[in-house]
């Protein structure tokens, strides 16, 4: 932690280490997904995986493909906290996060508006100094928006459903009349033999679609859910529920078996548009 930036971790493991390699990787992967026609009044946000890139950035590509279509001034990239122990939502408070591409400056008078209307968000740098599901989003965020964008960056903690929902409310409030993005990072299943993570993340695909939020609260309440990214995809689910009637769609799952290792143990990778 330098001046407050947040100096990228994963760089050179999750994804290639120099600004040309990692330039030349990202505009790979988008160029693999073809442009769908996949039409829509408006888009909220996305589910995003985030493991090595050779894993999943494939999948990821579908979904910020999409939001390539739909440029904005602020993303608030709501990620899990695989090492820190906190309760509650964790904003970064610091002035930005840097990777191989440059520094993506933070929308801190957003940040200070959700830290002084929520009770469960604190400014801090738990959930921030090594994660590296927050981290992975962004270079595809910055290939796909080169004109810029501020980042909101949010890690998930320890809490509860209803917590998650509450913040969600604030979310919605803070952003006002301005068009926000949200990008919920989560992979599914771990470690299961390919066919029973494929009907395990399948069962957990349904309940998104169906936008069952009764279901995905109480799985996440009591961890019968496998998505270690569940809580950032319950917000952004409360989120876009605030404008109305609105809809979740699969655009690409995978396993870690279709991408870069054995299908004896696999993880899985979902992308996934939430719109109206």
């Amino acid at each position: 932690m330098s001046e407050k930036i947040r100096k990228p971790v994963v760089a050179g493991t999750f994804y290639a280490g120099s600004a040309h390699s990692l330039e030349r990787e990202v505009t790979t992967y988008l160029q693999n997904v073809a442009d769908s026609g996949f039409q829509l009044k408006r888009l909220y946000g996305v589910i995003s995986p985030h493991a090595g890139y050779s894993c999943s950035a494939q999948t990821a590509a579908y979904g910020f493909r999409l939001l390539q279509n739909y440029p904005v001034k602020t993303v608030v990239v709501i990620a899990p906290s695989h090492g820190d122990y906190f309760r509650g939502v964790s904003i970064f408070d610091g002035e930005g996060f840097e990777t191989p591409l440059g520094t993506v400056p933070v929308d801190t008078c957003f940040c200070q508006r959700l830290n002084d209307n929520s009770k469960i968000v604190k400014l801090s740098a738990a959930g921030h100094r090594s994660e590296h599901s927050l981290e992975v989003q962004l270079p595809f965020l910055q290939k796909i928006y080169p004109d810029g964008f501020e980042l909101v960056p949010v890690t998930v903690g320890v809490t509860s459903a209803e917590d998650l929902r509450e913040f969600a409310e604030v979310l919605f409030k803070t952003a006002a009349k301005d068009q926000i993005m949200v990008v919920a990072s989560s992979d599914l299943s771990h470690y299961y033999p390919h066919e029973i993570a494929c009907r395990k993340d399948g069962h957990f695909i349904k309940l998104l679609e169906d936008y069952d939020l009764e279901s995905l609260g109480q799985g996440y309440d009591d961890q019968s859910l496998e998505a270690c990214g569940l809580g950032p995809i319950l917000v952004l689910l409360h989120f876009a529920r605030q404008f109305g009637s609105v809809k979740c769609k699969q655009l690409d799952y995978r396993t870690s078996g279709d991408t870069c290792g054995s299908k004896s143990q696999v993880v899985g990778y979902l992308s996934a548009a939430v719109y109206k």
